[in-house]
Order: structure tokens, then C-alpha cells, then sequence
């Protein structure tokens, strides 16, 4: 069945979106409205007066278009673990380190950073893109941007030849250092089947030319249980 595109925009900016889309699941594409992916891999991160490549196990829930958690472990050689969660429910973003307070914001630029990482997050899985809330536009002969008329966001995705996703950047804050910086997503060309979700093999990503992870998809829930307070970081939470 070809694919079906709600989105509004330029003629040929949906059409170069519908090559995309059959690039990564063909003409059968999955209908993506929450979803729970797993990934393990490697994250930069500091060590007292250096940076290093430490292991890492991270887990990403999404209920689109305005829900997103980022539960993650850091496990340095010889050093504790470390554990984390952020999370956005559409209006507060929260975050919890190891088994620390909750911290909440309103405050508009970090809500804004987590809408854009969510969005790019939206953009790399593709069919969120075809909704009747996107407005796509060419930027480009292999680039895309897409709009969230919801949210008034953008995501750039920048596609290679074979209509396979390169990368995909997104301008936001970084939590980390408090700077806004362009953050990006470059994914493998590799393709892989997980739980039956066509993802590429892995993804790195980048805070302008930092390395930030790279990492590979594990495990799919196409059908997740997400309740209220997984994105509130309530008493579920605490359990991890």
C-alpha cells in the first residue's frame, strides 16, 4: 500500500519525504504514535580532568507528538554507576539523577530544547513526518525541513542519494552546558530489523563537532504501557 501523506507543504518536498519513508520500511510502512526503543553503545563523557568513552544503556519512550523520556546508565570502568532520567509531558520538563530530587522547569528554552530533541527524534523514525500537523519544505536537493505547526518547531534532515537519512539537526539548548548549540543525529546507512522496526544500525550523535554518543537500537515496543506519570517521573520513577 503506498504511503499516505496528511503533511501540508511543497509538492516535492512530500514526495522526497515519501522516498525517504520507502527507503526505510518500503511501501508498507508502521503507523508510529508512541513508542519505546532500547539502545546500548558508548557516551562522551567527563571523568575528572579528562573525557573519555564510557559504556552506556539508554531507553527512549515517545508518545508523539509532545511526550518524550530519556532514561539512561553510564557504567565507568572501576567508577559507580550512574544513572539519570529527563522527561517532557507537553508542558514541564523534569530531570533525576541517580536517586536525587526531582528538578522541574517551565522555562522556556529548556522546554524548547526538549521539544526540538524530541522532534528530531520524531524526524530520524520518519512517518511521524506524513501527520496533517507537519509542513514540509525543501531546504536543499537532499534536505528536508519539517515544521511542527503544533509545537512551532524544525528539524533539518538531510538525506543521502539513495534517499536513506544522513543526519538530522536540530538547533537547541544543551542541558549540559547551557549553550545553544546545533545537535546532530547522523545515522548509519545500515539498515536492521529490531522486534520487527527497520532502524538504522546506529546513530551518532553530536553537540556541533563534539561527539555526545553513538549508539545501537536493541529492543522496539511498538505497543508500550505509558502511563500518566512515566513522563511526570512520578512514583513509577522511583523504581529505577
Amino acid at each position: 500500500m503506498p504511503v499516505l501523506l496528511l503533511c501540508r507543504g511543497e509538492a516535492n518536498a512530500k514526495a522526497t519525504l515519501r522516498q525517504a519513508i520507502e527507503a526505510r520500511y518500503g511501501r508498507t510502512p508502521p503507523a508510529i504514535e508512541k513508542i519505546k526503543i532500547g539502545f546500548a553503545g558508548r557516551t562522551h563523557i567527563k571523568l575528572g580532568p579528562m573525557t573519555s568513552w564510557v559504556p552506556v544503556e539508554a531507553e527512549a519512550s515517545f508518545v508523539f507528538p509532545t511526550h518524550l523520556r530519556w532514561d539512561f546508565t553510564v557504567k565507568p570502568l572501576k567508577l559507580p554507576v550512574q544513572k539519570g532520567v529527563e522527561a517532557y509531558d507537553g508542558k514541564i520538563y523534569r530531570t533525576q539523577r541517580v536517586l536525587g530530587q526531582n528538578k522541574e522547569t517551565i522555562q522556556t528554552d529548556i522546554i524548547a530544547s526538549a521539544r526540538g530533541r524530541l522532534w528530531q527524534m520524531a524526524a530520524i523514525l520518519l512517518t511521524p513526518m506524513s501527520d496533517y500537523y507537519i509542513e514540509m519544505k525543501q531546504c536543499g536537493k537532499h534536505c528536508l525541513k519539517a515544521v511542527n505547526t503544533k509545537l512551532h518547531d524544525s528539524v533539518e534532515i538531510h538525506l543521502r542519494h539513495n534517499h536513506t537519512i544522513d543526519y538530522a539537526v536540530v538547533q537547541c539548548q544543551n542541558p549540559d552546558s547551557g549553550r545553544i548549540q546545533n545537535l546532530y543525529l547522523r545515522l548509519s546507512e545500515t539498515q536492521i530489523p529490531v522486534d520487527g522496526l527497520m532502524l538504522p544500525q546506529q546513530v551518532a550523535a553530536f553537540w556541533d563537532n563534539a561527539p555526545y554518543f553513538e549508539m545501537s537500537p536493541v529492543s522496539v515496543n511498538m505497543h508500550p504501557n505509558l502511563p500518566d506519570d512515566h513522563f511526570t517521573l512520578g512514583a513509577e520513577a522511583a523504581s529505577h
